[in-house]
């Protein structure tokens, strides 16, 4: 016999998916996936960022929360699987129909997209559901925000401020004709910005902006970790620091680097990448009570 799901205790968790009418049920588990790829599809031959922020961190969080929703795993795992190839297959079709170039890389053959969205969606389904099973076995809320302190405020305001400056100026050209960023492909008296600029800088620093929330996350849960809380923010923040550093000042500005200054936007994402720092310090040597093995510095 399948097992089938308990039927659901009274908790403030979001209600089990086989607890609600059979109508919503199809509704949540196939058209939400599939609405959401299609409007990935459109984004995909719109703009690269939004279709990466909208395809990656969005669909993950997702994927994840309908798993929550399940305390089976391997009936969140499945759901995951044709959630995810909803999600991979209306992106394609809805990309395809709209006749535009994509502005971000597809595989080839392009229906590898659609297989590789359906594992992760099945991974994510029950991920989910561990953590909800987790959750109603844990005394105590499933977040727990009274355990956060001004350090994951911190860390949280610099990573949107970090995220908002790679829209910002980040290089500027003089009026000499010679002046210009080839891989921004502006010329003379122009800006550009980092996600014109770079190619692969630029997503790292995005999901370095996604290290304070994990932070947060594993504060709010209560996680027992083997080393203190904020020491990989901390990392995060001085590495993404560094990497700027070196892709504008220490290695030199764009090519071919003639008469290329740097705009405001590149200040502020510096900025927001010692507030970063600060945040996973703060954390880890003024919020965090628990003493350092020996030898950790």
């Amino acid at each position: 016999m399948p097992r089938t799901e308990p039927a659901e205790k009274e908790s403030k968790l979001p209600p089990l998916l086989s607890s609600r009418p059979l109508p919503l049920q199809l509704v949540l588990a196939g058209l939400v996936p599939a609405a959401f790829g299609a409007v990935c599809g459109w984004l995909l031959g719109i703009s690269e960022v939004a279709y990466i922020i909208a395809a990656v961190p969005v669909a993950i969080v997702g994927g994840a929360a309908a798993g929550f929703e399940h305390t089976v795993p391997r009936q969140a795992a499945v759901r995951g699987l044709i959630g995810g190839a909803l999600f991979g297959g209306f992106i394609l079709i809805v990309h395809e129909l709209t006749g535009k170039a994509a502005k971000a890389h597809l595989p080839d053959p392009p229906v590898v997209l659609a297989v590789v969205t359906a594992v992760v969606g099945s991974g994510l389904g029950a991920l989910g559901a561990g953590w909800r099973r987790d959750a109603e076995a844990r005394e105590g809320p499933f977040l727990d925000v009274s355990k956060l302190s001004p350090a994951e405020l911190l860390g949280a305001v610099s990573s949107f401020v970090l995220l908002g400056s790679l829209w910002l100026p980040w290089f500027s050209t003089s009026s000499n004709p010679n002046s210009k960023i080839d891989s921004a492909h502006i010329g003379a008296n122009s800006h550009a910005s980092a996600f014109q600029t770079f190619k692969l800088l630029d997503l790292a620093l995005v999901a370095a902006c996604t290290a304070p929330f994990i932070l947060s996350w594993i504060i709010a849960r209560r996680h027992t970790l083997t080393w203190h809380p904020g020491e990989v923010t901390m990392v995060v923040g001085i590495t993404a620091l560094v990497l700027i550093l070196c892709n504008g000042i220490i290695l030199g500005k764009p090519k071919p680097s003639i008469e290329v200054s740097l705009s405001y936007g590149y200040f502020v994402g510096l900025l927001a990448c010692v507030g970063m720092f600060i945040s996973g310090y703060l954390r880890q040597a003024v919020y965090t009570d628990a003493r350092k093995p020996p030898g950790v510095l």
